[in-house]
């Protein structure tokens, strides 16, 4: 009996590791652009709904798509509208709602700005609830390119948009996730001109390995290979020698959460023409000790876009 026991064992144990490894192999073989998902339809808005507030019309919009979900895009007008099309400034900021990511932002004049949903939730569940829910996680994480691409999409349609001024930002995650966007974006034809990257990294996995939450330390070689297999899709290293436009990339020299080789390889990888500042000082955040430091990146940004002609001085 025990002989049979060990045995079944071995084979079942056999049987996981192959699996494993056959997991791993379609991962690394297969086209990680091609492994992204894709609209299934043009842009629908199902949900519009308005509020004005310190001189801007704040426009929340849900467009749906059969293969994607719901996205949803927090958009801030100038109220009224002037008799031009306004630049539009995507922002992918480092999670939550779009409300969130465009709250710290100043007045921005006569531009569009529109930050977006992260389909995850906020914040992420914990303990056993966390790995019940990674692989619908997984699946909202990869639709996150095609969900920019198809806001970029419906943004294009809009009679206030300047169809020949689109920019990109993203910040912190947000600049892990644009390259994959903007690539999405390009092939469907809606590619921003000038885009923003900043305090992001690659490959993704060495932000995971280097991260001080990783514990413990044997476990961050192991934590860095499962990212980078199963974030390929997304990998920045993946879609940058891809993309077109002009760029800036920002980043800290202190910054606790992307490991020097990593920023200075996603910098590498960028293509020209490109500017490159670094700052001194923390990962950037929008917590009270950060504000000054979130005001220069966001200055510097406003400085960068206003000298390509990107956007209309505020």
């Amino acid at each position: 009996m025990g002989r049979r026991l060990l045995r079944r064992f071995a084979v079942a144990a056999g049987l996981t590791l192959a699996a494993l490894l056959a997991v791993v192999a379609w991962q690394w073989l297969r086209d990680p652009f091609a492994a992204l998902p894709r609209a299934a339809d043009a842009p629908t808005a199902v949900s519009v709904t308005d509020q004005r507030r310190d001189g801007r019309l704040l426009r929340h919009v849900t467009l749906a798509d059969p293969a994607l979900g719901e996205v949803g895009l927090m958009i801030s007008l100038p109220d009224p509208l002037p008799d031009r099309p306004l630049p539009v400034l995507i922002v992918l900021g480092g999670h939550g709602t779009g409300a969130d990511n465009i709250r710290h932002i100043p007045d921005v004049g006569d531009n569009a700005l529109v930050g977006y949903d992260w389909p995850v939730p906020a914040p992420l569940p914990e303990g056993f609830g966390l790995i019940r829910s990674m692989p619908d996680l997984y699946r909202r994480l990869l639709r996150v390119p095609a969900q920019v691409g198809l806001g970029m999409d419906w943004l294009t349609t809009q009679p206030w948009a300047d169809g020949q001024r689109f920019s990109l930002l993203g910040f912190s995650l947000g600049a892990l996730a644009a390259p994959a966007a903007q690539r999405v974006a390009q092939t469907d034809g809606a590619a921003p001109g000038w885009t923003v990257l900043a305090y992001g990294g690659a490959p993704i996995g060495a932000l995971v390995a280097g991260h001080p939450n990783t514990r413990p330390d044997w476990l961050r070689p192991l934590a860095g290979f499962v990212a980078d297999t199963l974030l390929r899709p997304l990998e920045p290293a993946e879609h940058l020698p891809h993309l077109t436009g002009r760029f800036l990339v920002l980043g800290g020299r202190d910054d606790r959460f992307v490991p020097a080789a990593a920023a200075q390889r996603l910098r590498a990888l960028t293509p020209e023409p490109r500017r490159v500042v670094e700052f001194g000082g923390d990962h950037m955040g929008v917590g009270e000790h950060q504000l000054t430091l979130l005001a220069q990146i966001i200055d510097t940004s406003a400085a960068w876009l206003i000298a390509e002609g990107a956007v209309t001085v505020p």
